[in-house]
């Protein structure tokens, strides 16, 4: 019998301590339109990527930009390093990003915000970090999708990806709510595309249409600039938690 709850940071853990199953090369819509964005830019930049885990979605920029990581897990750090960043082991849930302010041209994390309890210190953070007019590029789950719908509707069951029972997801997103949380930090939405369409026993397809409509999508990237500083205080979590927030 467990002697007393397990923290946010434990939680994450369990799951990703020894790298979670996280595989050496990973693909698919998603992973390719990051990439994509990514292939654009001009100039070598200086990108963090926060859960990196083994490095293997920007792994194959480590020629062409200054690849920077921070993840919970030992392990998948060591994978990292392996695979050209220069990563370090950090729990952000308990500590600030271990860089001065104004570090970094792009900010990238991909899936690990809905792994936050407290997502406005984890906005902050990206906010701090970056340079003005930096950019941050987040890919997350959305739980506004035709199966997340119907699972509410007809089997009574939270929808998928959501913040449900035993699930290593703290928070839940859609298009709308990141939007707004970017905002209140300091960022300017510049561009948001869906990475494919789900269906159970189907999975993903229409990746084009995806694009032009992320606010369906199953997964979401979504870019957007720094604008100012964040002006976050803890307070703030009591305002904008209504279903119709600003």
């Amino acid at each position: 019998m467990n002697s007393k709850p397990l923290n946010s940071s434990e939680i994450q853990l369990i799951y990703s301590a020894d790298g979670g199953g996280t595989p050496p090369e990973v693909g698919g819509p998603r992973i390719n339109k990051v990439r994509k964005f990514f292939a654009g830019l001009k100039g070598r930049q200086k990108i963090l990527d926060v859960g990196c885990a083994n490095g293997a979605i920007l792994k194959s920029f480590s020629q062409q930009h200054e690849l920077h990581g921070v993840d919970i897990s030992e392990f998948l750090i060591k994978q990292a390093q392996a695979n050209g960043f220069q990563a370090r082991v950090h729990d952000l849930l308990n500590d600030r990003l271990p860089y001065e302010d104004g570090t970094f041209d792009y900010v990238f994390s991909g899936e690990t915000i809905e792994h936050q309890l407290d997502t406005d210190w984890f906005l902050q953070e990206f906010n701090r970090v970056l340079k003005p007019g930096g950019r941050v590029v987040l890919t997350y789950p959305n739980i506004r999708t035709p199966t997340g719908i119907a699972m509410m509707l007809f089997f009574d069951m939270p929808p998928m990806y959501s913040a449900r029972y035993r699930s290593p997801h703290f928070r839940d997103f859609t298009f709308r709510s990141m939007k707004l949380a970017l905002s209140k930090h300091g960022f300017r939405h510049e561009k948001s595309m869906g990475n494919a369409f789900y269906l159970p026993k189907i999975g993903e397809f229409a990746v084009g249409l995806a694009s032009l409509l992320p606010s369906w999508s199953h997964q979401i990237i979504t870019v957007a600039e720094k604008i100012e500083n964040s002006k976050y205080a803890p307070e703030d979590v009591k305002s904008d938690n209504l279903i119709f927030g600003s």
